[in-house]
């Protein structure tokens, strides 16, 4: 089933907005984990598995999408968005490390439930041949959520503490609860999904090719903050100003996607995204001390990154398209279990060895990711659909 831009928008603005409040919790971690750590008492390795438990909660996102795949997308999106406000809520009201352990973990798993039954919504009423332009649309919010989110919550933190966030993003999700209900559309058949999800070498391949991808670049975000505060004496208000920086450079990274990812081809897309990541990541730990280079490495590694995994999406979307939702599942798992180990060793790596021991494993690991797509991923276009206007 394809639509118009013009039928589809009212959804997808919602759907982005929505995700655009979860992605700010997520991506407030990275500039102000140090502060979040302070906050609660606790060390920066510690703060790194509050971080890693919130990634690897994702692991359930399958089977609460095989539970929800014969009912309607628009309820489980809601599921994600109600999830993510009791999380968000009880991360704010606790004072101990437990207790936001169980807030970090609803969030995170709510958010790929989000996650994965938006990007499912949108490529059911999309054609192949533009889908990464329409999910371009809908991921751009990773991006604003460090170019408009990220900021916000510094000047939030800087006010009111860090808590106040939380705060604020799970009442405005308990509110997309609502909106949604009116805003996003049921599914014509009301049926879901009925297909037997079957994977195969390639399908696997793109699994682990963006668990690697995705794991790289946690590594070094999950400790972007201390680096900054560590090598260049950085303070909070600074890095909520670079946060909207980075936040830029991945917006472009997500407008490139919408305007040459089809055209390109995915697979070639996210092979250009991966090897200009690496790059990136190696002049980040040659930079070290020097702030012009960081942050300019740092800015493009950002908008690569972005490239890589916005392009991704739509190559998945087509994998398995009579389990589309349930195998961009796993995908998201494989993302998250990239973090997971990320931020959990990440932070050790950068307090035993220094940030650029981080830069260099991830431009390692990136480069392990090129050459699997390389060899083992098959991109398979959709048959033809009738042309939709926009």
């Amino acid at each position: 089933m394809t639509v118009s831009l013009k039928n589809l928008r009212p959804a997808l603005w919602v759907l982005s907005a929505s995700r655009l409040v979860i992605n700010s919790a997520h991506r407030m971690t990275s500039p102000f984990l140090p502060v979040i750590a302070r906050g609660l008492g606790i060390s920066l390795e510690d703060a790194g598995t509050l971080v890693a438990v919130r990634s690897a909660a994702s692991v359930a996102t399958p089977f609460i999408i095989t539970a929800g795949r014969k009912r309607q997308r628009r309820r489980v999106i809601q599921l994600g968005l109600a999830m993510f406000a009791t999380g968000a809520l009880v991360t704010a009201a606790t004072n101990a490390f437990a207790g936001a352990l169980v807030g970090f973990a609803a969030m995170g798993l709510a958010k790929s439930v989000f996650d994965v039954s938006g990007q499912a919504y949108l490529s059911d009423r999309t054609p192949y041949s533009k889908r990464a332009r329409y999910l371009a649309l809908f991921e751009v919010t990773w991006a604003g959520a460090f170019l408009i989110g990220a900021p916000a919550v510094g000047l939030m933190i800087q006010q009111w503490g860090w808590r106040s966030a939380y705060y604020v993003l799970g009442t405005l999700a308990a509110a997309a609860v609502i909106v949604s209900s009116r805003v996003v559309r049921p599914d014509e058949s009301g049926e879901g999904e009925r297909g037997r999800l079957a994977v195969d070498r390639s399908g696997l391949a793109l699994i682990v090719t963006a668990g690697l991808f995705s794991g790289a670049a946690e590594s070094v975000s999950v400790v972007l903050g201390a680096w900054f505060e560590d090598s260049f004496k950085i303070a909070v208000g600074a890095i909520a100003g670079l946060s909207a920086l980075l936040g830029l450079f991945e917006l472009s990274g997500s407008s490139l996607t919408a305007l040459i990812t089809d055209r390109l081809g995915k697979k070639r897309a996210v092979q250009i995204g991966l090897s200009t990541g690496a790059i990136c990541y190696l002049a980040m730990g040659w930079a070290q001390n020097s702030l012009i280079l960081g942050i300019g490495a740092a800015a493009v590694g950002f908008a690569a990154f972005e490239f890589t995994i916005v392009s991704t999406y739509p190559l998945a979307s087509e994998a398995a398209p009579n389990a589309r939702a349930r195998y961009l599942a796993w995908v998201v798992v494989s993302l998250n279990i990239g973090r997971t180990l990320a931020a959990f060793f990440g932070t050790r790596l950068f307090v035993g060895a220094g940030f650029r021991a981080n830069a260099f494993t991830a431009a390692a690991v990136n480069l392990v990711a090129v050459g699997i797509l390389t060899w083992f991923v098959v991109e398979r276009p959709a048959q033809p659909a009738a042309a939709s206007s926009d």
